[in-house]
Parts: structure tokens; C-alpha cells; sequence
């Protein structure tokens, strides 16, 4: 497991995590990817970043992740399959300010996940809809999401109580809480084969 944390990441974080996974992925391989924190969408969209402590956005491209990038670094060593859990948003920038969206929501999606184009072996699920904020729940300390994804992979979301969880019965649970407790809308997403097992209790 590699952790990368606030100001304890080390800098240029993107290129430890490429030696990273040189050395430690194979095809037996089963890959999860975690990242709660800002994003931002450039090239009308087309190139996503996620943003690292120490991100200049005069230098994105430099200092961010390419979401996209990560992915294909993963995917050439043919992993047996990959998970990635992203409770962000692509429009860190959004306030007239031109402040980092430090605040309650983490900006503006932008990003259609249906229209993303992932391995067959990937699944990905997002915090929110296109055009839809990703929301804190400030009790929880938590983004709402990843609050509701941890609670529902420590059982909650086990809907039928079959002691196995599907993507889509967490996509479900998502759905139902993150909707009912979010402070303005939010649709989590979910791109994959809903009928994968991800867990077994």
C-alpha cells in the first residue's frame, strides 16, 4: 500500500508513484485507487488533473496528475483488475478570485464519466454527476462520498446480505445516501460491470 497525505507527500509525488508501480504491479495484480481532493479539467475537457499539495497551475501539467496518464501507466502492465474511488471534481479554480476551491464544495464537474474511455478491466467510481459539486460532510470530516463509499464497503452497502458487495450494489448505496445528505444535488457515478464482486465478508 503507498500513501501519499497532505504536506507529508514528497515532492514530484506523480513520478514516485510511476517507480512505484513498476516494481510492484504484474498481471495478478488487483490495483485500488483512492484520491479525495481537488481536480481540474483543461482542454475543454479533455485532459483531467487531479491536484497534489504542492500543484502550481501555471505548471499543471508538471506538477498534477493526469488522471488519464495514471490510468495508462497501470494498464500497460495488464493488471488482473483495477478499482479507482475519486471523490473530486474538475474545476478546482471555479471562484471569481481565482482561488483554489478550498471550501466546502470541491468545484464544478465538467466531466461526463459515462464518455470516459477505460480499460475493460477498470472500474471507476466518481463523486458526482456532470455539472454537479462534490460536497463535504463536515461532521464526518469526509467528503460526503468517500464518508458513505467507506461505510458501505464495511458492509453497509451488502444490500441483499449475500456477504459479497457488487459495484453496482455500492453504486446503489452511493446513490441512495450521498443524494439523501449531500448539502446541494449530487449523483455519484459508476463506470464498470456492476455485477463484479468487490468484496466478500
Amino acid at each position: 500500500i503507498k500513501y501519499f497525505i497532505n504536506a507529508n507527500a514528497p515532492e514530484k509525488s506523480k513520478f514516485k508513484i510511476k517507480e512505484w508501480l513498476k516494481r510492484n504491479v504484474n498481471n495478478d495484480s488487483e490495483i485500488y485507487i483512492y484520491f479525495s481532493g481537488h481536480g481540474i479539467a483543461t482542454n475543454n475537457g479533455n485532459d483531467l488533473y487531479l491536484l497534489a499539495y504542492d500543484t502550481l497551475i501555471e505548471y499543471i501539467s508538471e506538477t498534477a496528475f493526469n488522471r488519464n496518464e495514471i490510468f495508462n501507466d497501470i494498464a500497460q502492465y495488464n493488471p488482473r483488475s483495477v478499482t479507482a474511488f475519486l471523490d473530486t471534481c474538475y474545476s478546482g479554480a471555479g471562484r471569481a478570485d481565482g482561488k483554489m476551491l478550498l471550501a466546502m464544495a470541491k468545484g464544478l464537474v465538467v466531466v461526463d464519466e459515462q464518455q470516459q474511455k477505460l480499460p475493460d478491466n477498470f472500474t471507476l467510481f466518481t463523486a458526482a454527476s456532470a455539472k454537479e459539486s462534490a460536497w463535504s460532510l463536515p461532521e464526518a470530516q469526509h467528503g460526503t462520498f468517500s464518508y458513505f463509499l467507506m461505510k458501505g464497503m464495511e458492509g453497509n452497502a451488502d444490500l441483499n446480505g449475500d456477504k459479497k458487495l457488487t459495484n453496482g450494489e455500492l453504486r446503489d448505496y452511493l446513490l441512495d445516501n450521498v443524494g439523501r445528505y449531500a448539502q446541494q444535488q449530487q449523483t455519484p457515478q459508476m463506470v464498470g460491470d456492476p455485477n463484479q464482486v468487490l468484496i466478500k465478508f
